[in-house]
């Protein structure tokens, strides 16, 4: 048989838009039940302040136009601020070396209706005590602690409150892929859903 060459053709291939696709997170302020954040798996952020308006009458605001440091990946999280609905958490997938130019997996979002503005915060930080470089699944905002707490392909990372350094939240989580966390404030427990290994929970601080 004659052999097959195969040819490097990087030039030939360009990035996508953030045009199109699919809604991948949805989250409501529980402070204000007429907010609603929504995004894309393409990255886009949108926040719409009348979400209980009629079918055809609800209006939504674009944020991640508003900022040349929103990362145009999968959106994979959300987490309202209980105190705040103009503030959110937002987490997204991939890898930052795939957008060098936007790098970040975690952020803080805080929109400024008035002035029609939206600020981004990248929450990854520095040296080794940073976000890892692997894609993040979701997040979960502990009001009553105040920390932050995200999953990736590997665990569930915490953000203390107040700090600018991730650590590994609790011990004895399986090293496989978290898909999505809850927290349950009153109670105090952190619920992990897991990729193969059931559901596990966390006793908060």
């Amino acid at each position: 048989a004659g052999a097959t060459n195969l040819t490097a053709s990087a030039a030939d291939y360009r990035g996508m838009t953030r045009a199109g696709g699919n809604v991948a997170a949805l989250a409501r302020a529980s402070s204000d039940a007429a907010t609603l954040w929504a995004a894309t798996t393409t990255g886009r952020l949108f926040v719409s302040k009348n979400a209980d308006a009629g079918a055809g009458s609800v209006t939504y605001t674009r944020l991640d136009s508003l900022a040349a440091n929103s990362p145009g990946r999968f959106i994979s999280g959300i987490s309202v601020d209980p105190a705040d609905p103009n503030h959110a958490w937002i987490t997204y997938s991939s890898y930052s070396a795939i957008t060098p130019a936007t790098p970040g997996h975690v952020f803080s979002v805080t929109y400024n209706q008035g002035a029609g503005t939206a600020t981004w915060t990248n929450l990854d930080g520095l040296g080794g005590p940073a976000f890892p470089d692997f894609p993040a699944t979701g997040v979960a905002f502990d009001s009553g602690s105040g920390d932050l707490y995200v999953s990736n392909d590997w665990g569930v990372l915490r953000l203390p409150n107040g700090s600018s350094n991730w650590e590994v939240a609790g011990t004895g989580l399986p090293m496989v892929e978290v898909a999505g966390l809850t927290i349950m404030p009153g109670a105090r427990k952190l619920y992990a859903a897991t990729h193969g290994r059931s559901a596990w929970q966390l006793t908060l601080p």
